[in-house]
């Protein structure tokens, strides 16, 4: 509080006060409560979500004299303003007695509520900023010279609030807003800084006609009386409170509380308790507590009494309304059957809390079997509505809502309590339902799609747990980074890995009845979902073959599936898991082609040449990120393929980039330049995925490069031309280097993308079309594989078939291609069989049933990825092999630049032939030349293959030098092409009998179909 008389006296004030002051203000000034202050304000009246529609201020004489205020006027300047900017003059005289308010208000606006207390001076000018600004009582009508100058001798009070302010006491006061008003909580004792004086509060204005509050005035004992919860239902209880102010001049001392609890069954003198016992929260705070056991329904006002050791006294109520409990319908009644005989009724049930979502909470009922038949469980489902602060793990909680089905589809839907709902706390801190142990017995792959819906809603546990997928996640495509959920696959741990197999889901029920004929397969039912987030705690991030141990969580079908929610407090214990392990070396007459669909491989460019694609343009550090692990995969895992056949690349520039990244990464690695030759044309996908080839140049000629079917058409559902190839075959003509002088070995190459299996279940015409393209791109493929077949072409396919091995029911796209479909009746669309003649091999069909996969969905393993061949190209040592770089990993690993997995969806197929003998004649020589050594001689034997044939497993049988025999014998030098040779050491020890200066090496040698040697005469060296 400032005045004219008070600016001029002299005060003891803390030097750090009067610094802090200089430096907001550039004067040193006090307050005291000698004159009147300003007790309120609220700036924010009539505004957007204002509570009051009009601003105010609060005056207060804080003195135990009569005022009188003589001309005075309040001031207003904006938070950081020099000038006032507004006058409000105030009656002529006002006279405020000891403790008495006065209240001075704005006009009224649109949006609020009247003011509590009726302005004691109402439709002023006043205009307070909402949030900051400066106000100033002044006892004078006359505009202060200055916002700032705070030893005007007319200032009679002045308070800054909210941030930006230039000038303030002390501290700003903090910012009100639309529905707090800054409120100085002590008007009786004066600190000299606003921010210590006002707070943030509720408004509750005062006007001259409330009754006074005079400072020093001795305070009478003072009670107010709640209830928590204020509705119970009969039966339950509620905690009483009597939150007591002491009395002052003397101070209450011995203060004891009692109420009249005989209306709801109680005590007419119950005790209330301040020690920490019968509910009371804290010891010594003066708030009395009592839990009451409640009994008798109606709403009741209970009289409270308080008295002191100065023989005061007050009376306080407390308010309770118990409500008649109603009917209750247990868990396993709603969980009976599904849909539940309770669905769309409103029902009541209660169970302790097992674990708490965002969008809703897990209860389990308290008596819940170990063994039950039916659930003991139930989702309470609360979407975006705020749960009450009780809704916690262990709680024992009453719920009303309706009871729902969720989703409306499939076989194994979930049952929820949905709103509009009301919830009840009835004790907390209960033990939790002992959760329910699933051992590999009852995860059976036999057990059907309902065997775990008798755990639906409860706590369970598992032993141990080994995943089948990698943890789950969702993309930023532009960033090429993955945010993990979570989530992840996997059975318990003995249970063998579940694949997919032949036919129609048994959970598809989108197509409707399926023709008799068609396998259904069983789903997996064995498989569970877990989620590591949605309960609390961490992410586990792990890959496929990972143990967990000690799992224990919630089982969730609210998704139509088997989830199990992993308990926030009981995390399991994770061990093992699978690291990226190259495939073998190529043997030195062999050749490998790969394929390798590298998911949406989009650069950091918009693409030019295909202007209307939904490509995404990805940062250039997600760009080279990519870049970089798909060389590690190329260069560590895959060991540099001949040729790859890649899918999904986005344009020619991405693949260039791809082997010049391939290159330098080799080069600066030591290992040696593949000189990979990228080739790819751009084809119809809207999304610029497409199909190329990398070819080593090193080791492979290619001949002819050309695309195919790019404007094919087919006849869709509805009679209409549609394109037929979204990613188009790419056709390689190359030839396999031999090496010397024999010829290239030709091999045609194509890499095949097909139309995915989305929506091939669905029933309308668009499911129609579905089919029917995937029908006509098999045969439109296997007719092309057939010409070049037919023209005694060695061919090989790689590619995304998106199809399986075995026939989906729906289309039998792969025994379309390979010309050896199911039959007609064991499918839904009609295949055409013989296309390919004689029928080509699927090279995944060599391998043992559980290495079939290069894909993993819904925890399943399964193969999308096939190399599909001529029967040329399958002798016994043609082999395939998966590199499990990608569909068993976590997603977040597509973050980390350092490792090869996770680049794709997809696991790169690598198969293995071996380059055949070149046809004619074997002619081979041998040649030696013979040194000295320490023990003997050493000769350096060459056979040389000069014929036009291949000689075939070359084996060195025999070396002798005169009677010395020489080793190693036999020696294996494998293959030889025409104009190539092998080279070997032999060592001899020192013929028997006198040494002669010439003597005779023999040697002699076999390969398929013949043998050869030679006699050799030698001088022997001498040892220098």
């Amino acid at each position: 509080m400032l005045t004219g008389s008070v600016a001029r006296r002299t005060f003891a004030v803390p030097v750090s006060l009067l610094l802090a002051l200089a430096m907001f203000c550039g004067v040193g000034f006090a307050q005291n409560n000698t004159h009147a202050i300003i007790s309120q304000i609220y700036a924010a009246g009539g505004n957007n979500g204002a509570v009051l529609n009009s601003d105010y201020v609060e005056l207060f004489n804080p003195t135990g004299n009569t005022l009188t205020l003589n001309n005075y006027s309040i001031q207003y300047a904006s938070a950081g303003g020099a000038s006032i900017s507004t006058v409000t003059v105030l009656p002529a005289t006002i006279t405020l007695a000891p403790g008495q308010y006065y209240l001075i208000a704005a006009s009224a606006g649109a949006t609020g509520a009247a003011l509590p207390a009726t302005p004691d001076v109402a439709n002023t000018n006043i205009a307070f900023g909402a949030t900051a600004g400066k106000v100033a009582l002044v006892s004078s009508t006359t505009r202060l010279a200055t916002a700032c100058n705070l030893s005007d001798s007319t200032l009679v009070d002045f308070v800054a609030y909210g941030s930006g302010t230039n000038c303030a006491l002390g501290t700003a006061a903090p910012a009100p807003s639309t529905t707090k008003a800054d409120v100085r909580t002590n008007v009786c004792t004066i600190s000299n800084n606003s921010g210590l004086e006002f707070a943030a509060l509720d408004p509750a204005p005062r006007n001259s006609a409330t009754t006074p509050f005079v400072c020093g005035a001795p305070t009478p004992l003072a009670a107010t009386g709640l209830a928590t919860p204020a509705t119970v239902l009969a039966g339950n209880s509620t905690l009483l409170t009597v939150t007591v102010s002491p009395a002052t001049q003397p101070t209450s001392s011995g203060i004891a509380v009692a109420g009249d609890l005989s209306l709801i069954g109680g005590s007419t003198t119950q005790p209330f308790f301040d020690d920490g016992s019968h509910g009371d929260v804290a010891a010594g705070d003066n708030i009395f507590s009592y839990s009451a056991p409640v009994s008798a329904t109606g709403s009741f006002t209970l009289p409270v009494t308080v008295t002191d050791s100065q023989l005061r006294t007050a009376q306080a109520t407390i308010a309770l309304t118990v409500a008649t409990p109603p009917p209750t319908t247990s868990i396993k009644a709603i969980q009976a059957a599904k849909p539940s005989p309770y669905a769309t009724q409103q029902v009541t049930t209660s169970g302790i809390v097992i674990g708490v979502k965002s969008n809703g909470f897990y209860l389990e009922a308290v008596d819940a079997s170990t063994n039950p038949t039916t659930p003991e469980g139930v989702l309470v489902y609360t979407g975006s509505t705020t749960k009450p602060s009780f809704i916690a793990v262990g709680n024992l909680v009453e719920v009303t809502g309706t009871v729902s089905t969720y989703p409306t589809t499939g076989l194994t839907p979930g049952t929820e309590i949905d709103g509009p709902q009301t919830f009840t706390l009835l004790a907390t801190n209960q033990p939790l339902p002992a959760p329910v142990t699933i051992t590999a017995a009852m995860d059976s792959p036999a057990g059907g799609i309902y065997q775990f819906t008798r755990f639906e809603g409860m706590r369970v546990a598992i032993g141990s747990l080994t995943t089948t997928s990698g943890t789950d996640a969702s993309l930023n495509e532009a960033t090429e980074t993955n945010t993990s959920n979570g989530r992840f696959y996997g059975v318990v741990t003995g249970v063998p890995r579940p694949f997919r197999e032949p036919g129609i889901a048994v959970t598809d029920t989108l197509f409707g009845p399926v023709p008799a004929g068609v396998p259904r397969w069983d789903s997996n039912p064995e498989l569970l979902y877990l989620d590591s987030l949605v309960l609390g705690g961490p992410a586990i991030n792990l890959t496929s073959n990972t143990t967990l141990t000690g799992v224990v969580g919630v089982m969730d079908f609210s998704f139509g599936s088997p989830e199990l929610l992993l308990d926030a407090a009981t995390r399991p214990t994770v061990t093992g898991g699978m690291t990226a392990q190259p495939v073998p070396v190529q043997g030195a007459n062999e050749f490998t082609i790969t394929s390798f669909n590298m998911e949406r491989f989009y650069n950091d460019k918009a693409d030019a040449d295909n202007p209307g694609s939904s490509a995404v343009v990805v940062t250039p550090a997600a760009y080279q990120r990519r870049l970089t692990k798909a060389s590690l995969a190329i260069r560590t895992v895959l060991n540099m393929p001949d040729i790859i056949g890649t899918q999904e690349i986005e344009n020619p520039a991405v693949l260039a980039d791809l082997a010049a990244k391939v290159s330098t990464d080799a080069v600066a690695a030591g290992q040696p330049d593949p000189l990979y030759a990228p080739y790819l044309f751009l084809a119809n996908d809207g999304t610029a995925i497409n199909t190329g080839f990398l070819v080593k140049s090193t080791r492979v000629n290619t001949l002819k490069v050309e695309q195919v079917g790019l404007t094919t058409t087919f006849t869709n559902s509805v009679g209409n031309q549609a394109i037929l190839n979204d990613r188009t075959p790419l056709v390689l003509h190359a030839g396999i280097k031999r090496g010397g002088t024999a010829p290239d070995y030709p091999v045609t190459v194509i890499s095949v993308h097909q139309r995915s299996l989305i929506n091939v279940d669905d029933p309308t015409s668009t499911g129609a079309t579905v089919r029917l393209k995937r029908e006509a791109q098999a045969e439109f493929l296997a007719k092309l594989i057939q010409g070049y077949q037919a023209a005694g072409e060695h061919v090989v396919t790689v590619g995304d078939y998106n199809s399986f091995e075995f026939s989906d029911g729906f289309v039998d796209s792969l025994g379309v291609t390979k010309g050896t479909p199911v039959p007609a009746e064991e499918v839904v669309t009609p295949p055409v069989a013989g296309l390919a003649n004689p029928p080509l091999v699927d090279l995944v069909t060599l391998l043992p049933a559980d290495q079939r996969q290069s894909y993993v969905e819904v925890g399943s393993a399964q193969v999308l990825d096939h190399v599909v061949v001529t029967q040329d190209l399958v002798p016994t040592n043609t082999r395939l092999v998966y590199a499990h770089i990608d569909s068993d990993f976590p997603l977040v690993n597509l973050n980390d630049a350092t490792s090869p997995t996770r680049i794709s969806d997809h696991d790169p197929a690598v198969a293995y032939f071996t380059v055949p003998a070149v046809q004619g004649t074997v002619k081979l020589t041998i040649s030696a030349v013979l040194s000295a050594t320490d023990s003997g001689y050493q000769a350096l034997v060459t056979v040389a293959n000069n014929g036009t044939g291949t000689a075939q497993d070359v084996r060195l049988t025999g070396a002798a030098l005169e009677n010395a025999i020489g080793s190693p014998i036999p020696a294996v030098l494998g293959d030889l092409q025409p104009g190539t040779s092998a080279v070997i050491t032999i060592q001899f020890p020192p013929p028997a009998g006198a040494p002669r200066p010439v003597l005779v090496e023999r040697y002699s040698g076999t390969y398929n179909g013949g043998s050869f040697g030679a006699n050799i005469r030698a001088t022997l060296p001498v040892n220098q």
